[in-house]
């Protein structure tokens, strides 16, 4: 059984390690059409602080916010023509759970980062959330935030490790 951080690095490095794997998960994104390589990569938590605009569900009230936040796994592709995207992929195990905005400020990140160079100098992006369909079905409504989902289960064909971190831990 792995940790999740652990779990990054494993998933980072078959992003860089596995043209079979990056060539499945672009087929989950808005990006499918292309044929990019990964240029630039981290699995070390990248942080920053960000604010974002955030409506109160219960009162409708727009609350501005402001946090310290990371990603899990950054990865910026850059297809023939020059043109960088990235993915903010949030890894979650099973057991897991989120914390209070964080799938909102995952979206808010990306946006913050864009044309930065200290972050890849990427121009489009989707967020990820990459986890188990136990702890997606159990998140359903955070979960829906990201804007892919992509399961454990699936990507345990390319990336053996995760098999092992699919099931609620016993």
């Amino acid at each position: 059984m792995y940790l999740e951080k652990d779990l990054d690095s494993v998933i980072e490095r078959a992003f860089l390690d596995s043209n079979e794997f990056v060539a499945w998960f672009l087929s989950k994104t808005k990006f499918s059409q292309l044929q990019p390589k990964p240029v630039w990569s981290r699995s070390d938590h990248p942080w920053c602080k960000i604010s974002f605009t955030h409506i109160d569900k219960d009162t409708g009230e727009e609350l501005q916010i402001s946090r310290e936040s990371e990603t899990d796994i950054l990865v910026v592709m850059e297809s023939s023509i020059g043109q960088r995207f990235a993915f903010h992929i949030e890894n979650k195990l099973a057991a897991g759970k989120f914390t209070p905005y964080q799938p909102e400020m995952y979206g808010a990140r990306a946006k913050h980062w864009l044309n930065q160079e200290k972050y890849g100098g990427y121009s489009d992006f989707e967020t990820i959330l990459f986890a188990p369909l136990f702890f997606y079905k159990k998140n359903l409504v955070e979960s829906k935030l990201f804007d892919r989902y992509i399961s454990y289960e699936e990507a345990s064909i390319f990336i053996p490790e995760l098999r092992g971190s699919c099931q609620w831990p016993i």
